[in-house]
This record gives structure tokens, sequence and C-alpha cells, in this order.
């Protein structure tokens, strides 16, 4: 894994098109790169100031090391703003454990009153830092977790870096009992038993998203599509998309 520590010139990013625009202002990324490497991540898709190949994608990692300065430098723009952390890696891959990007960075947040704060992870380290989560409004922040499969199984072969499924359900249900919106994010759906994700995931989730993979041609083992072609025919993906939803919304 290459590392590379940086000094970025700004961590705040305007949300004027795109799927995150409807609903945020911003979006924060302190880390570029993500060590997770998952199969199907859609990142590598778009242009990177590194100029590095999607076939990269996994092997580094860029460390945003003044990020915590610079959400103090640009504290103006968070009041009463909304701000998705994050949306081209995860905050709480294991270079966290080192830098505590994260962490410094919500702590400067929490100062500054943003009036929508939504963070997406797949990682179970968050729960370190769940004393601070705790200190934000309960109406104000959400935490968004990725949960592809109930499968770990398939979990392996997409996510092989990537924390397992029990420890996403232990993860859910620590941040449900410390009084924290919990949104479950299964996209993309992976191969799983639906009856048995929507178990897993009710007693603790307050809302979900469901979706399929993007941008499958940069997909780093395309032998997994063809594995689970069925999967992921169209009828198929609609079928267990309805059944998901349709369970929750009961």
């Amino acid at each position: 894994m290459e590392i590379i520590e940086v000094e970025a010139k700004s961590i705040l990013t305007p949300q004027h098109a795109g799927s995150l625009s409807d609903h945020y202002d911003y979006s924060l990324n302190p880390y570029a790169g993500c060590a997770f490497a998952c199969t199907y991540c859609y990142v590598p898709k778009f242009p990177n100031k590194n100029n590095r190949l999607p076939k990269e994608w996994g092997g580094w990692l860029e460390v945003k090391t003044n990020a915590p300065k610079l959400i103090r430098k640009d504290r103006a723009k968070i009041f009463g703003s909304s701000i998705f952390f994050s949306s081209a890696t995860d905050p709480y891959q294991y270079a966290e454990l080192k830098y505590r990007l994260t962490r410094q960075c919500l702590s400067e947040i929490l100062h500054y009153h943003p009036a929508k704060l939504t963070l997406h992870t797949r990682s179970h380290l968050i729960l370190q830092d769940i004393e601070l989560l705790k200190k934000f409004d309960r109406n104000v922040l959400s935490v968004g977790v990725s949960f592809t499969t109930n499968d770990d199984t398939v979990r392996k072969e997409f996510e092989p870096k990537a924390p397992s499924v029990q420890k996403r359900v232990q993860l859910i249900k620590a941040l449900h009992e410390a009084g924290i919106n919990v949104v479950a994010s299964i996209a993309p759906l992976l191969p799983c038993q639906p009856e048995e994700m929507v178990k897993l995931l009710k007693p603790y989730v307050s809302k979900l998203w469901v979706g399929s993979i993007n941008y499958p041609e940069i997909n780093n083992k395309p032998e997994l599509l063809d594995k689970y072609r069925d999967f992921f025919s169209p009828s198929i993906q609609n079928r267990v998309t309805s059944f998901i939803k349709q369970e929750f919304s009961a």
C-alpha cells in the first residue's frame, strides 16, 4: 500500500451536480483512495489529479494531513450547511488508526453547527468515536453503513479487505443503542438471502437505500459479475430490491 501525505488546498467540495447535489451542500473526504479496494467501487471511474488508473484502486492512499485546519479555516461555510462525509473514500479505513483525521474533522465540525451531517462507512472503527458522535444533535447526524450482503462468503469475494458482515451488524447495533440514526446503504446489492438481510438490518436501521452496481466496466474482478450474472440480471435485482423495500416499509 502506497501512502502519500499531502497538504490539500481545500476539504469542502461544493455539490452543484450529481447524486448528492439535491441533498447536500458539500462533500468531505479526508483521504483520497481507499484501502478497502472493493471490486465494484465507482470512484475509479472518475478522473483524479494523480492520473491513477482504475486497476490501481486500493493500492494507494492520499492522506490530507491538514484537513482539520482547512475545516477551521472554512468554518463559515459549515454553519447551517449539509455535509456528506465521505463520498469518495471510507473515513474509517484502517489508516484512521494512525492519522485520526476523521476524528479531528468531526471535532472541528461539532463547533460550527451544520444543519445536516451524514457519515458513511463500512467500518467498525467508527465505534471508537461513538462518544464524539453522541455529542451531535440526533436530528443533525446520521450514519450510513454500507451493507451489501448478508453472506460473508460473498463479501470476501467482492470486498476482501473490508470488515466482515458480523462486524457491520455489531456496528449498526451499537450505533442504534447509542441513539444515533442509522441508514443502511445496500448499494450495490450483492448476492444475498433477502429475508436474512431484512432480519439483520430491520431492528437497527431507520431507513435504507438500495442500488445496483454502477460502471461494471471498471470492476476489477469481472469474473464475479459472470459468476453471479443471474443475480445481477435486471429482473432479479428488481425483485429483490422490491422485496427488501416492502419489508422495511411494513
